[in-house]
């Protein structure tokens, strides 16, 4: 019976699962192509113009990340990220605001109905009248978890995969300096000589650090879950579970912009998130130090434990919460 409940669940998530997958893809296939204008002809552009003036990277990136630039560049990996290579921009796809935005919309939305959208349909009472205990209804979305999240990296996984076979080799193209070559000195053009012809980029790391984003989504969902189990709307249920999600959002994002306030990142589970780490450094943990200490070592954790952790007891409460309350019979 906890098959066929599975295939109920998963036949009411085809079609938004259908369409996440694809977006995420598109995007992943499109943002090879943005790694690739970036990398070989945007930031080969500054960096010659800079050795022309005799102005070092690090100006370059004080100026554009200053100020609400500065936000941009928390989002989307702090100071480590080099976004002139392949390879480090490729890796900021996954902490881009589609992906991230997509993954918890999924996670919030479907754990959030997971019960109170039952009742709030009032289909909840002809769901428990089939002899099925009320605990393989949260297995059951557990098993759907398993599948579905799978699912949702491997499209990403996928996209970058046909964007790297599409767009082939990443060749630096000086084409914007034409105009000025001639007026070039001599050691901007020893630069252009002298400058790889092309760029390695490899996605060979990704998949571990889908793993990240796959254990930040079941995270999501345990919390969700959790909130679902005692609800009964559906839209309210949604908005307690997005506020919660929303909340720790902001509050990562504050504390990577103003040290005062970094203490509370690691009650967050984007805190957590690190996929850049994974596939860059293959780091699987992160130093509680770097928002209790100032950035001087403290305690490393990690990153899957944590968040696996917290989707894993998000679902146990569930469990215990659904087969202990009172159901309100439907209206």
């Amino acid at each position: 019976m906890t098959l066929v409940l599975v295939g109920k669940l998963l036949r009411d998530v085809r079609w938004p699962l259908l369409a996440v997958c694809v977006i995420l893809f598109l995007f992943s296939a499109f943002w090879v192509k943005i790694a690739q204008r970036v990398t070989t002809e945007i930031a080969p552009f500054f960096n010659v113009m800079g050795s022309a003036s005799g102005i070092g990277k690090e100006i370059f990136d004080e100026v554009i990340f200053k100020g609400p630039g500065k936000v941009s560049q928390a989002v989307m990996g702090g100071e480590e990220t080099q976004f002139e290579r392949p390879t480090d921009f490729l890796a900021v796809e996954l902490l881009h605001p589609v992906v991230v935005i997509l993954a918890a919309l999924w996670a919030i939305g479907r754990a959030a109905s997971a019960v109170s959208g039952e009742l709030d349909r009032g289909t909840m009472e002809l769901l428990l009248s089939q002899p099925v205990p009320r605990n393989r209804l949260i297995f059951a979305h557990l098993i759907v978890d398993a599948i579905v999240i799978p699912a949702i990296c491997l499209s990403i996984l996928v996209g970058t995969q046909v964007g790297l076979w599409a767009v082939g080799p990443f060749n630096v193209d000086y084409a914007a300096l034409d105009k000025v070559r001639d007026k070039l000195p001599p050691i901007a053009l020893a630069y252009i000589k002298n400058g790889p012809a092309t760029l390695e980029v490899s996605a060979a790391r990704q998949g571990w650090a889908l793993i990240n984003l796959a254990a930040l989504i079941f995270a999501l969902s345990g919390l969700a879950m959790m909130v679902s189990a005692a609800g009964r709307s559906r839209m309210r249920t949604l908005g307690y579970a997005g506020l919660i999600g929303v909340g720790m959002f902001v509050a990562n994002v504050i504390g990577q912009l103003w040290d005062s306030a970094a203490f509370v990142r690691p009650f967050t589970v984007f805190f957590y998130y690190q996929p850049q780490k994974i596939w860059l450094k293959e780091s699987w943990s992160t130093d509680l130090g770097n928002a209790w200490a100032n950035g001087s070592p403290l305690v490393e954790v990690n990153v899957l434990v944590v968040l696996f952790g917290v989707g894993a007891v998000g679902y146990l409460v569930a469990l215990r919460i659904f087969t202990r309350r009172d159901l309100p019979a439907p209206l």
